[in-house]
């Protein structure tokens, strides 16, 4: 390093500001939560080539076929104000930054399906979660982002006690596993209008 220094070689910048930010506007707030329905691939099965990902906006995704059978998404509808802990929290590394993405579930029903649900998560299910966002952006662009889309979430914490608090039978916290954090905040799925992207989302539902 002090040889680079001595010879004038800057110390290695991986990103620069490339625009500005009119941050805030005047009698104007945005509208915090999410809508109620969460949209859910396992990250094995997602097509990497098939997808389309431009500057950190998702366009296009595609799932893979395994034996001839095409893989599905699979949709958890619970009240959207439950997601209220769905974030990023920025990582900074010795080397390299990254961001910590969490997701929270929150199952109100106690029933077999919901049991079953909890399991498979919690025997090392790996998944991205896109979030439909009430806050949508000037033209829509923001109203999707998807959750651990580069490493996929695992779950991470999940306390479930019978005295069901505020109606909660099991709280389920999904995270970038430790060491696999994302690259970026989470991704904007935008295809054209929000009508298209819904429409690409829910026809990742069926086969």
């Amino acid at each position: 390093n002090y040889e680079f220094k001595k010879k004038g070689v800057k110390d290695m910048n991986c990103s620069e500001l490339t625009q500005g930010l009119v941050a805030a506007k005047c009698n104007s707030t945005e509208t915090a939560g999410a809508e109620d329905k969460v949209y859910l691939l396992n990250f094995s099965d997602i097509d990497r080539q098939g997808s389309t990902v431009v500057n950190n906006v998702i366009t296009g995704i595609k799932l893979v076929k395994r034996n001839n059978v095409q893989m599905l998404g699979f949709a958890f509808e619970t009240f959207g104000k439950s997601l209220k802990d769905a974030g990023a929290t920025f990582a900074k590394g010795t080397y390299s930054n990254m961001w910590q993405h969490n997701v929270t579930l929150r199952v109100f029903v106690k029933k077999e399906e919901s049991k079953t649900f909890a399991n498979q998560l919690a025997a090392g299910a790996k998944i991205v979660a896109v979030i439909k966002n009430r806050a949508t952006g000037a033209n829509g662009e923001v109203t999707f982002e998807a959750y651990g889309w580069d490493n996929g979430l695992e779950l991470s914490e999940s306390a479930n006690i019978l005295e069901f608090a505020d109606s909660v039978v099991y709280t389920l916290t999904l995270s970038s596993p430790e060491g696999t954090q994302e690259g970026s905040l989470p991704k904007s799925v935008f295809k054209t209008s929000v009508a298209d992207t819904e429409t690409m989302l829910e026809g990742l539902l069926t086969a």
